[in-house]
């Protein structure tokens, strides 16, 4: 019967992935799980259930014998607004995506100190489908985009003495990148065009490193590293006229013939830090501080092809085998602050609240009116249930305050050269909320 709860469970999971698409820190979840949500993902130190495979591995020998399986609904609200250049504004893309997520851990090698589990885990996803309308000066905007990131993370886990407790696991990713961008053109304004054709995916690798320190019986210190995840590139089949003016510095780029182009996107590295207070057996109290590297991979993507050069105020400028697609994004540094309270034996309560700044700032939002993630604010509950010796349920609710932005010198040079002003005025905007609910079976 276990068995087949599991295998239920992971059809499931397989079955929502098409439909993943969120942010929250960047394009990442603040937690990953109602354990960790409900704590507002500052569990570095004390985590509690398998999704710290992907966060702390080394939780995984310190959690007990367990499977957990948790389900998503992030519900966004992100919208867009022209009327800075006589256009119109429009919210767009579902809004409501499941987010699926499944690990466990056991004892490994008989040996109880040592431990091996795993699991698969929707940790990233951002995209748009905004109706076509009116962006005023630019023509009319068509934006739709679309971005999954998963991963398998098998994990092994080491309670090198009481008090010290290391950890590993290896990450075998998933990414899902879509986007169709494009400007219908004006009298003020020529035609502008991206779209790289229908869904591609592409598989990547990475390793997370973990520790768990316990200094004395009140306080509790822990450490992550997540590598860069490096990933084979996303190639697309594309067709004549997929890629019309698009800026390149003061020049833009349009593709010189149909196919295959190839787009060179890792996801980033990252590091945490976690400090728990136990001031008693019922309450614990953490701060998590973490780091996100978004500039080395989110900056910039090399977009490989054929493309024809030119400059709106000196004609053609020759050709290139790659261009730049400048998001802009800016590393970003996170603060989860958490309190978990064991009410009684069954009932256990938390809350939490997650800061980072975000990636994206006014200069780059004209670049980023298709990836609009500009969240800050997070609040979150949660709550776990024994509903028994081995059956638990859990429960969280997230609400990321609303956020907008609008464009400062984000217009890129090669229009301002035909004459554009240094700011497009637009405004993005962007708010969620979400609930989970977390089954645990623990062994």
């Amino acid at each position: 019967m276990k068995r087949i709860l599991l295998f239920v469970a992971f059809g499931l999971t397989l079955l929502v992935i098409p439909t993943l698409s969120f942010a929250t820190n960047g394009s990442q979840l603040i937690g990953v799980g109602s354990t960790q949500k409900g704590m507002a993902g500052a569990v570095t130190a004390t985590p509690e259930d398998a999704m710290t495979a992907i966060t702390n591995p080394a939780g995984m020998a310190v959690i007990g014998k367990r499977a957990d399986f948790n389900a998503e609904a992030f519900m966004p609200r992100r919208s867009v607004d022209f009327a800075s250049v006589g256009g119109d504004d429009t919210d767009g893309g579902s809004r409501l995506y499941g987010v699926p997520s499944l690990g466990w851990t056991a004892p490994a090698f008989m040996r109880d100190d040592v431990w091996f589990g795993g699991g698969f885990f929707a940790t990233a996803g951002l995209g748009v489908d905004y109706d076509v309308i009116s962006a005023g000066a630019f023509g009319d905007a068509d934006i739709y985009t679309q971005f999954q990131f998963a991963k398998i993370a098998p994990a092994l886990a080491w309670n090198v003495s009481d008090r010290l407790t290391l950890g590993t696991s290896l990450n075998f990713d998933y990414q899902l990148l879509e986007i169709r961008e494009s400007f219908g053109g004006s009298m003020a304004a020529p035609p502008v065009n991206l779209d790289l054709g229908r869904s591609v995916q592409a598989y990547g690798a990475g390793i997370t490193l973990g520790a768990i320190y316990r200094l004395n019986d009140m306080i509790t210190l822990g450490a992550t590293y997540i590598s860069k995840q490096w990933f084979q590139d996303l190639k697309y089949r594309i067709g004549d006229g997929a890629i019309v003016n698009f800026p390149v510095g003061d020049l833009v780029a349009s593709n010189s013939a149909p196919g295959t182009y190839r787009l060179d996107l890792d996801f980033p590295q990252q590091a945490a830090v976690g400090f728990a207070y136990h001031p008693n057996e019922a309450l614990t109290l953490e701060v998590d501080v973490k780091w996100i590297n978004w500039e080395d991979s989110y900056d910039k993507a090399k977009l490989k092809g054929a493309f024809d050069l030119a400059s709106f105020v000196l004609g053609p400028q020759g050709s290139t085998n790659s261009i730049e697609l400048n998001f802009g994004w800016d590393d970003q540094w996170v603060v989860a602050v958490g309190a978990r309270y064991m009410l009684n034996e069954q009932l256990t309560l938390r809350a939490g609240y997650n800061w980072a700044e975000s990636p994206i700032e006014e200069e780059d939002v004209f670049s980023n009116i298709a990836f609009p993630a500009i969240v800050e604010q997070h609040v979150t509950l949660g709550a776990t249930y024994n509903l028994g010796p081995h059956w638990v349920l859990s429960g969280s609710w997230m609400w990321a305050l609303k956020e907008d932005l609008t464009g400062k010198n984000d217009i890129p040079q090669a229009f301002q050269d035909a004459g554009f002003p240094a700011s497009s005025g637009v405004e993005i905007e962007l708010k969620e909320y979400s609930l989970g609910t977390q089954i645990t079976y623990r062994f």
